[in-house]
């Protein structure tokens, strides 16, 4: 298994085989009716050898990132990283996403969040939109949305020392 599975704050390539396959991850991810496998299927599969396989699932292109699989696993398998890099591994290796729309959506997301380390919804969301060709999709969403006050028109201001932060990583 190439994928690193991470667990206890290490990064260690054989750290699936700590997954007793409980299946806390799989029950409280918000977006398991999405997945073709679920998320303690995909470690499963990891610590099979089955890498091929999660590579060509819709899995990682659907995780959120939300972290709620990692913070209910009872040995601390670090699930959400290994998605990021399960998808990271798919790009390198020309694996397409099953769903276009949703890559798009990833790496708006990323772009935005690496501008000032949180999201500016309004940005990203038209950045994806003018991806997507499609400038006006979720318009009507939008309008009801800061409407409700759940979506702010000036971008939020950046965490402190994110850029330097950035600065520093980017040097590396």
């Amino acid at each position: 298994m190439n994928l690193a599975v991470k667990s206890g704050g290490v990064t260690e390539t054989d750290n699936a085989s700590l997954c007793y396959q409980c299946a806390r991850c799989s029950a409280g991810c918000p977006l398991a009716e999405e997945m073709d496998l679920l998320p303690h299927q995909l470690i499963h599969l990891l610590s099979l050898g089955e890498e091929d396989e999660v590579l060509r699932s819709n899995t990682m292109w659907m995780c959120a990132g939300c972290y709620t699989c990692a913070t209910r696993c009872p040995n601390d398998i670090d699930i959400t990283t290994v998605m990021d890099e399960a998808r990271a591994k798919a790009i390198d290796k020309g694996i397409k996403c099953p769903n276009p729309d949703v890559l798009t959506f990833h790496k708006s997301f990323i772009r935005d969040l690496g501008r000032r380390g949180r999201i500016y919804e309004v940005r990203m969301l038209a950045e994806n939109n003018i991806l997507k060709g499609k400038p006006f999709d979720n318009a009507d969403l939008g309008r009801k949305m800061f409407l409700k006050g759940r979506l702010k028109i000036f971008p939020p201001k950046s965490l402190r020392g994110f850029k330097r932060w950035m600065k520093g990583i980017l040097k590396r």
